[in-house]
This record gives C-alpha cells, structure tokens and sequence, in this order.
C-alpha cells in the first residue's frame, strides 16, 4: 500500500494533532512562546495540501508575495480567509486557485490534517489534502505568491534538513525550528506546524511498512 492510499484511511483516524504541531513551534527554554488555543473571535482560514506523485510523495509549497499583509515573504502552502458560506474545502479550493492557477476538484479531496489556531493572524487554519498523478499547469498570481517549488515528503523527513535559529522576540530569545529547504528562506511557522504533522504520518507509516518486510 503507498503513503497515499494509506493516508486516505488514516486521516478517518484520531490523528496526532498539538503533539505533532509543537515540534515546530516557537519555543523559549523548551516551551512554547505562544498560546494555540484559539478566543472566541478568531478567524477561519484554509490551506491546501498538494500531494503529488504516490511512489515519491512531494508536496507543493509556495512563497508568498512580499507585498502583502500577512505573512508576507513565507513559505507556506495555498490557501487564506474563508468568506461566507463557504466550508473548509471549498476555501482551499477556492485560494488555490485564485493563487496558483491549480484547479481542484472534489475527487482530489482525500482528507483533512490537525486545525492549528495562529495567534499572530488570529486564524484557524484548517489545512486540507488533496492527491494529483502528475504536476499541474501553474498560473502564478504574483500578487500573493513569488515562487512555487516541491519537496519530497522523504527529504523533508531527513532530520539532517531539521534547524533551529534564535532570534529576539518581544524581548525574548526564542528558538525557531526550521526546515532548510530554500536558498533564502526558512520553512517555519505555521507551514512548519502543519507540515509537522503529516511528516509524522509519513514517518509512522514508513516504519511500519519497513517491520512488516522484515
């Protein structure tokens, strides 16, 4: 069975959530800089998790636009703010097109990760997958996105690809783990916390995969 076959059964399953998430979070002496637990006025935001290629799973990531407002110049996947009536999916949809020129449609819709509150935005973001065969026709918007590139779910598995820098924050010194997959820009933030969680799934299901041979 590959990752992606595996993945649309798992994601029916209570999945690891916050313990994933927090691997990748930022951190003052071994515990988390911010709270994730989301108010009551936060926003409602999704992001779309493209997955391509069942034998050597990439996924597309996208590096926003250095001229809008929020988070601007990250790595981050496609997605933003749900309008009215719309459900998880469709946002998702919807931003990825609007960002990347990516039609999806339902049938590409094999689940759902984690929801991750960010505080700095006030968003819930709910981050959805979806599989495609091969690698779609891209129609950049460069208003919101700069650059799109992929990555391997095996490389980014690699801990060797796993950093952490410390920066001033609020007065604090706070440690930020990062992945190092860009020439200029670190993979972190909120992008880093979902991804977390489906490198662990990725992780879970190779270790299984490989006792069972043995």
């Amino acid at each position: 069975m590959t990752f992606i076959e595996h993945l649309k059964y798992r994601l029916k399953e209570p999945l690891p959530g916050f313990e994933a998430h927090i691997k990748m979070a930022p951190s003052v002496d071994d515990k988390p800089f911010r709270n994730f637990t989301p108010g009551d006025n936060f926003k409602s935001s999704s992001v779309m998790v493209i997955l391509i290629d069942k034998v050597n799973p990439e996924i597309l990531l996208t590096l926003r636009s250095s001229i809008i407002k929020s988070h601007s110049g990250q790595i981050s996947f496609p997605g933003g703010r749900a309008e009215k009536n719309e459900n998880p999916i469709q946002t998702a949809i919807r931003e990825t097109f609007e960002e990347t020129g990516i039609i999806i449609k339902e049938k590409h819709i094999i689940g759902q990760l984690s929801k991750l509150f960010v505080p700095p935005s006030n968003n819930l973001i709910q981050p959805v997958i979806a599989y495609l065969d091969s690698k779609p026709e891209l129609h950049i918007n460069p208003d919101e996105v700069e650059e799109t590139f992929y990555i391997s779910l095996e490389s980014i598995s690699n801990d060797n690809l796993l950093k952490t820098e410390k920066r001033m924050l609020d007065k604090y010194l706070v440690d930020f783990p990062f992945w190092d997959v860009h020439s200029t820009t670190p993979l972190w933030g909120a992008t880093a916390m979902i991804l977390s969680e489906l490198v662990d799934l990725y992780k879970s299901w190779k270790n299984n995969t490989i006792n069972n041979i043995a």
